[in-house]
């Protein structure tokens, strides 16, 4: 059987634990190949990581003591910090010889970074932003958004082809904990860009002053999505939101391409990953992507006049009603009884 691959992910010299993720679904493709085997006989695919740092055994000890899962550190002394070029110089000779069925990605700013040019250093297929993986028993089929994060796509790849896969986080949930047999640690030493010159040099990292923290520190979040209507909707949104205490506007990712609001309130993977106390859903779909920054919010208030979107089956309470008429009404009883007072 082929190995299942995954690359993970590195930041400021720490593994990111969506990494933790990426071995939970390669987990759940290894069982669903064995499931298709006829009498699940053969022996089941080998599951492997792929750390690539400039030191990176301290990480790949850290990865097998917490999981069952080998190791291969591959060391890069010139990776000072990540770029797409030393990735794909790195990774595709060893991919090659390893000779994979799958390689798992994180779908983050990096993982979309640098997985695509892969695949294509690997003559391979790319399915991105993958949230669901099931077998119908002819083959394995995998789910991804699509007609602008409206519906998704099930896609079967071609057979005969290595396949990378970035999965979207929060889908497949891994908690790591000390084992009693860790992996096994292999070491790899390679040196990228040896035939040409380095067209591609890290600089640094710019993290903008206090980004996300209104939302990070609000106790009530109440966000905007595209059900909204119209940008001049936002002020009444914005309106009902200081009717809860401790509490911050967040946003989905259209509203924030659109113009109509800043990056610092856009929640979800490029955004901010929050977990208030109460997650009010102001007209917002739930793409995958927006659902996995909000998934630690104790609890879930969706105000949608769209039952079946897919934010209400993820939220506590369900409010089937237009948002815009529904916040007019609940600020005319709120200044009404104001005024009582």
């Amino acid at each position: 059987m082929k190995p299942i691959l995954i690359i993970a992910e590195v930041m400021d010299g720490c593994i990111r634990p969506v990494t933790w993720e990426l071995i939970a679904a390669a987990r759940v493709i290894r069982d669903l190949i064995q499931t298709n085997r006829a009498g699940g006989k053969r022996k089941a695919a080998q599951i492997a990581v792929i750390v690539p740092a400039q030191d990176p055994v301290p990480l790949a000890r850290e990865i097998s003591s917490l999981t069952k899962v080998d190791v291969l550190a591959l060391k890069v002394p010139t990776l000072v910090a990540y770029t797409s070029e030393a990735y794909k110089e790195c990774l595709a000779p060893l991919i090659q010889e390893l000779a994979p069925s799958h390689i798992l990605v994180a779908h983050t700013s990096q993982g979309r970074d640098f997985a695509p040019g892969l695949a294509i250093r690997l003559n391979a297929a790319s399915i991105s932003g993958v949230n669901q993986i099931r077998s119908d028993g002819d083959g394995l089929l995998y789910s991804r958004p699509g007609m602008n994060n409206t519906r998704n796509m099930v896609l079967r790849p071609e057979p005969g082809f290595p396949l990378v896969l970035t999965l979207t986080p929060g889908i497949f949930l891994a908690r790591p904990c000390q084992v009693k047999d860790p992996g096994a640690v292999m070491v790899r030493e390679i040196s990228f860009g040896p035939k040409q010159p380095v067209r591609m040099v890290h600089q640094k990292i710019a993290r903008r002053e206090n980004e996300h923290q209104a939302l990070k520190k609000a106790h009530t979040i109440v966000a905007a999505g595209r059900g909204i209507g119209e940008r001049s909707n936002l002020e009444s949104v914005a309106r009902f939101a200081k009717y809860f205490s401790a509490s911050a506007l967040g946003a989905s990712r259209p509203l924030v391409d659109m113009g109509w609001i800043g990056y610092d309130h856009q929640v979800g993977i490029t955004g901010a990953s929050v977990a208030p106390r109460l997650y009010i859903a102001c007209g917002i779909s739930g793409s995958s992507q927006h659902l996995a920054g909000m998934k630690g919010s104790d609890w879930v208030v969706s105000i949608n006049k769209h039952p079946e979107a897919p934010i209400c089956s993820h939220a506590d309470v369900c409010i089937v009603a237009d948002v815009i008429d529904f916040i007019r009404v609940f600020l005319e009883q709120e200044d009404a009884l104001q005024g009582k007072i």
